[in-house]
């Protein structure tokens, strides 16, 4: 008899919109649960993310808890664990890792009462020094992509069976999640995905397969094939019928299987992870190479890890530091600022590919709001002015923090790198740069095709959710950040010129900050109540000079110029005002990226660049207060 483990991943993240959360739940998640339930014999493990289990319950229509409840009491459902907060955990201090995990198990203890004996990995992303971590913070098993395994040398019948791994003696059992089933299901018909599991021999002991939830109705295509067409009530009935294959859980084939042997899995993800992670000139080379390389062969070819991201966006990095910044601010205190804090390590905002959502402002936004809320809630921050490398580049920032604000400096460039008001818990400086992206290049293919709304496997095709993308495109030749200099014999030269990169000179008082470009520039950063004031000597042998800005407000989609010394930008929510010392050329455009998504490209409002230009044959002195 075979033994077939379905390990269902049900995901949500941080600061999604709300009807995203219920359009999930009523067309996919309850969906599945209630046909589940109407198959007794069929085994499901099921991991459910704390953000969406924080919605579910406050969400009182519902049938999400009572439906899950009914079947673990039944025994068809296993629950599964994980960080709470959907963390990718490698990327987490050990303190923190092990309070995620320990948050999920008390949380399905309460809700359901059981703890999980396993856990399910963020986006499957796996390092081999985690094996101690899940150990100590109680984990007996996980599932990994059959990805990393073949990595190791193992393939083909060798991904049926339980593996042990260990790091400094602590061990955990690891499953193959195998990408053979993850792309049958639910694509194939239920009796061609049972034809694949019954083409291996009888030493084949279990075969895992896990994914996400979503594919179940929430995909494009998927509702009308899995529920209006009946995919999964044949799936579940063939399974019912079937004689020599049966499905169990994984902690159920932990208890009854013996680890084959010790393995020691290389760090990994799936597939495509490893394709996304690397810069988007590499990525169609990887993808050939993988295309022309023998079956036997390719699972050695190795691309990007997750780590990759942090590297490759300078704005993941930034909000990944910012979060190790709060957190060493809050030391080992248990409390509200922690949990704060804890929310904001939520995977999704972190990362690009179909699935991240670094390009989705609101999903970033959410997490400054979390990680701005739990530095407010500090009781002793430290306040004044400091060098520090904040970002982990080898060269140190300077640090201004307030009681209301903190600003990153970086001194190359002199640039203003972060800006967050700690009242509003809102970051001024949460803007995306326009980087060329590898499906940007297959969008004027895709534009000429016509839309098809039948199931399809969504990291086989490409769809443009958008019709006017194509068109938005464009690429920044520099990072979207705040008090860009740029210098010119006119308006238009200085405008379109290169930005100032050299390392300007830092010089620190106890409230302000005083970079210098030799022989070009001199900038005073003061914090002000509300926002900033900056004094500029210019020194540089031109007659234009430019300051760009790149703000998260919205005001007008569209581009705007004018003369004057004070203006106001953005909403009621969020809105600045800026004022000069003297009248100066303004330039107000909006920042729009062309990203990807599950549902398709789209076009995305990113925010607004000011462009402030000062004449310099009329004066050398600039003074800019914005706030607020």
């Amino acid at each position: 008899m075979k033994r077939l483990c379905l390990c269902i991943h049900n995901h949500q993240p941080v600061g999604n919109f709300d009807y995203v959360f219920r359009e999930a739940i009523d067309r996919s998640y309850v969906p599945f649960l209630e046909t589940l339930s109407r198959y007794p014999r069929i085994k499901v493990s099921l991991h459910t993310s704390g953000p969406l289990l924080e919605f579910i319950e406050r969400d009182s229509t519902s049938t999400y808890l009572d439906l899950v409840r009914s079947l673990v009491a039944s025994g068809q459902l296993e629950l599964v664990g994980g960080g709470y907060f959907e963390p990718i955990l490698q990327l987490l201090p050990e303190r923190d890792r092990i309070q995620q995990i320990q948050l999920m198990s008390d949380e399905l203890l309460r809700l359901f009462g059981r703890r999980p004996t396993g856990l399910w990995l963020a986006e499957r992303v796996w390092e081999p020094d985690l094996a101690s971590s899940l150990a100590r913070a109680g984990v007996q098993w996980t599932l990994v992509d059959d990805n990393g395994f073949e990595k190791s040398g193992l393939q083909g019948p060798d991904l049926t069976h339980a593996y042990v791994t260990e790091d400094q003696g602590q061990t955990l059992t690891v499953f193959p999640i195998l990408k053979e089933l993850r792309y049958r299901i639910p694509w194939s018909e239920p009796e061609e995905t049972l034809g694949y599991i019954r083409e291996f021999g009888e030493d084949a002991e279990v075969f895992v397969y896990g994914d996400d939830g979503e594919k179940f109705g929430l995909w494009p295509g998927t509702y009308d094939h899995v529920y209006t067409q009946g995919w999964l009530q044949r799936f579940f009935q063939a399974l019912t019928d079937a004689e020599d294959v049966t499905t169990v859980t994984v902690a159920e084939a932990v208890s009854s299987l013996k680890p084959r042997e010790r393995v020691y899995l290389p760090t990994c993800s799936y597939v495509e992870m490893e394709e996304w992670s690397l810069a988007a000139s590499r990525q169609k080379t990887f993808a050939d190479l993988r295309q022309k390389t023998s079956l036997e062969e390719r699972s050695f070819l190795s691309g990007g890890t997750f780590r990759n991201f942090l590297g490759r966006y300078p704005e993941s990095n930034r909000m990944h530091k910012r979060m190790l910044f709060v957190g060493s601010e809050l030391g080992n205190a248990d409390s509200e600022a922690r949990m704060h804090y804890l929310r904001s390590q939520c995977n999704c905002a972190y990362w690009h590919g179909i699935f991240g959502g670094l390009y989705l402002p609101h999903l970033r936004d959410a997490i400054y709001t979390e990680l701005l809320t739990a530095e407010r809630l500090i009781p002793e921050r430290r306040l004044g002015a400091w060098l520090q490398d904040t970002d982990a580049d080898g060269r140190p920032e300077v640090v201004m923090a307030t009681e209301h604000q903190v600003f990153f400096l970086h001194v190359c460039g002199g640039r203003l790198v972060l800006w967050d008001d700690l009242r509003q818990a809102w970051s001024w400086s949460n803007v995306m740069t326009r980087y060329h992206e590898a499906f940007h290049d297959r969008m004027l293919e895709v534009a000429s095709q016509s839309e098809t709304h039948r199931a399809t496997n969504i990291h086989e095709t490409l769809r443009l959710k958008d019709p006017d993308a194509p068109g938005a495109l464009q690429f920044d030749d520099h990072m979207r950040v705040n008090f860009v200099d740029r210098f010119g014999p006119s308006l238009d030269a200085a405008t379109g010129g290169e930005p100032v990169m050299k390392e300007y000179s830092a010089e620190l008082g106890q409230t302000w900050a005083r970079l210098e470009a030799s022989g070009l520039i001199v900038k005073t950063f003061a914090p002000s109540e509300r926002g900033l004031r900056v004094d500029f000597e210019i020194g540089a042998p031109q007659d234009w000079y430019v300051c760009e800005l790149n703000l998260a407000l919205w005001w007008e989609d569209r581009e705007r110029s004018f003369v004057a010394d004070s203006f106001t930008i953005g909403t009621e929510a969020h809105r600045l005002s800026v004022r000069t010392s003297s009248p100066v050329h303004v330039e107000l455009s909006p920042i729009r990226t062309v990203s990807n998504s599950e549902s398709g490209i789209e076009t995305v409002y990113q925010g607004m660049t000011v462009s402030i230009a000062l004449d310099l044959r009329t004066s050398r002195h600039l003074t800019l207060e914005i706030g607020g």
